[in-house]
């Protein structure tokens, strides 16, 4: 199951922001919190698509919606990325492979 968060970028932060990603990319993966796996994060190409950026994460389970935004370090890390995004664009989605997804009617 993976956790996907798309937003725009502040304005004229864009190659900033890859730079932080780029350094903090281990980091990140590193002091993920439990049952999180950072996979990454993906910038638009061309202006295609809604948003400008978007980070995706492999969860565990369920249980792993519940486990906090990780140690100090990450915490640390989330306000750095955060302070990158306009936020008040933004979206999250939690997906699942069409072979694990349950469809409700």
């Amino acid at each position: 199951m993976q956790y996907i968060f798309r937003s725009q970028i502040k304005e004229d932060k864009s190659e900033e922001f890859r730079a932080w990603v780029l350094e903090n990319h281990d980091l990140i993966a590193e002091h993920a919190p439990e049952g999180w796996t950072y996979l990454g994060t993906w910038f638009t190409v061309l202006r295609f698509g809604r948003y400008d950026a978007e980070s995706r994460w492999e969860l565990a389970d369920y249980g792993a919606l519940g486990a906090g935004f990780g140690d100090e370090t990450m915490q640390r890390l989330l306000l750095g990325w955060w302070a990158f995004l306009d936020m008040n664009v933004a979206e999250a989605y939690l997906m699942k492979n069409a072979r694990e997804v349950d469809i409700l009617e």
